[in-house]
């Protein structure tokens, strides 16, 4: 089978991280058998704005990273910053990629083409599927239907024909399925990320990955891991950790990662006097997220708002016990399985009472990794899941054939 995929999430030279899930997948999807060739649309920034905060770390010139046996397009295109542009990156998208898609499509036909992301992702696929006369397949990773396609009537319109004009989709977490299904009257395939249960898993001792990473060996280390921005929820951990010391004073949170709020979160750190009690990385190479991981005691999160994130299952397969907020797609994929305790958005009460519980009963820390472990196993595996994807993109080709014939 071969795939044309569509996504602005793939890992640049600058930014590794930056949708590392979405270039796992499609590695493990290849392990299966599927040709893969992987469009990237990246915003134009003209050199004069890079001078301005909202362009500044805007390079579509910075090369892809590359993976074994991925074939990879960066396709610039110019789209003004801000949300109110939401309804036509889509568009601009499609512009810029029709050419190369049509010219390697015309050298060897694609069976499908695989988005991720609605904004713009899905958008250009879908006129490009229209275009090139082939099916089209979403993944919504939870922010484009949760957060984006709500922040106007105009791009919840937009939204709403996007979603009309796919053949199928696919979706990071229930929550996330449950709303697009609203839209559409279909049910999404619901799938999580596509995890290396080898690579992210328990380590029998922790000293050995502290020692590397220079972590101290005698704290009880809290991991935070992800993007620094606001409605991540960073302050309020901050204000968490504040609390918890005061009974728990062993306690190290260690954030990894970068973002828009670093700046404030360190200025944060030194108003409060947590200069030795938080810890602040920068930014992770991803082939090492899996130490960090199994140095630590406990992963927390305490976003606003999510999909499904991809880092928590990372941490659930490397044992980790998690106290997290119960939104997007969390509840339905870890509320259940005895390895998170999961607490309201916003709530630094519930959330301090979670952390200190679980920092003092070392038994409980235990038990909950053991069954955190045991999730990532069922679910969140990367065999099991690019499977899945695979298979339904598989049906909906097939389903576009019999279609034509008949």
């Amino acid at each position: 089978m071969r795939i044309l995929a569509v996504s602005h999430l793939f890992p640049n030279l600058k930014e590794a991280r930056y949708g590392i899930f979405v270039a796992r997948q499609l590695c493990e999807i290849r392990r299966l058998g599927a040709e893969i060739t992987v469009m990237v649309p990246r915003v134009w920034c003209p050199g004069v704005l890079r001078h301005f905060e909202k362009w500044k770390n805007l390079d579509h010139k910075c090369p892809l990273c590359r993976f074994e046996g991925i074939e990879t397009f960066s396709v610039p295109y110019l789209r003004p910053p801000g949300n109110f542009y939401n309804r036509w990156s889509g568009l601009a998208a499609f512009r810029a990629m029709k050419s190369k898609a049509h010219e390697l499509h015309k050298s060897e036909k694609f069976d499908v083409i695989y988005a991720t992301d609605f904004f713009p992702d899905g958008d250009a696929a879908a006129r490009l599927a229209r275009y090139l006369k082939i099916p089209t397949a979403c993944l919504s990773i939870g922010v484009d239907v949760n957060i984006t396609a709500h922040s106007s009537g105009n791009i919840y319109k937009h939204f709403v024909r996007t979603a009309k004009a796919l053949d199928g989709t696919l979706a990071c977490g229930q929550s996330v399925a449950d709303r697009i299904k609203a839209v559409t009257g279909e049910n999404p395939l619901c799938v999580y990320g596509v995890l290396d249960l080898d690579e992210f898993s328990p380590a029998p001792d922790k000293i050995p990955a502290r020692k590397e990473l220079d972590l101290p060996p005698d704290k009880t280390i809290a991991l935070y891991a992800g993007y620094l921005t606001r409605r991540k929820g960073v302050y309020e951990l901050l204000e968490t950790i504040n609390r918890v010391r005061k009974t728990c004073p062993d306690i190290l949170l260690v954030m990894c990662g970068a973002g828009p709020e670093e700046k404030g979160l360190r200025t944060a750190i030194r108003e409060m006097s947590l200069d030795n009690i938080v810890r602040m990385t920068g930014d992770i190479e991803p082939e090492r997220m899996n130490k960090w991981m199994q140095a630590s005691d406990l992963f927390v999160l305490a976003s606003h708002t999510e999909g499904m994130p991809n880092v928590v299952t990372e941490a659930m397969a490397c044992g980790l016990p998690v106290v997290a907020t119960a939104v997007g797609g969390l509840p339905a994929a870890v509320g259940d399985c005895g390895g998170a305790i999961l607490v309201p958005p916003g709530n630094i009460d519930e959330m301090e009472k979670a952390i200190v519980k679980l920092i003092k009963d070392n038994q409980l820390r235990i038990n909950m990794g053991i069954a955190a472990r045991k999730r990532a196993e069922e679910q969140f595996g990367g065999k099991r899941n690019a499977r899945l994807i695979l298979d339904y993109l598989q049906k909906i080709a097939k389903e576009n054939k019999a279609k034509l014939k008949g």
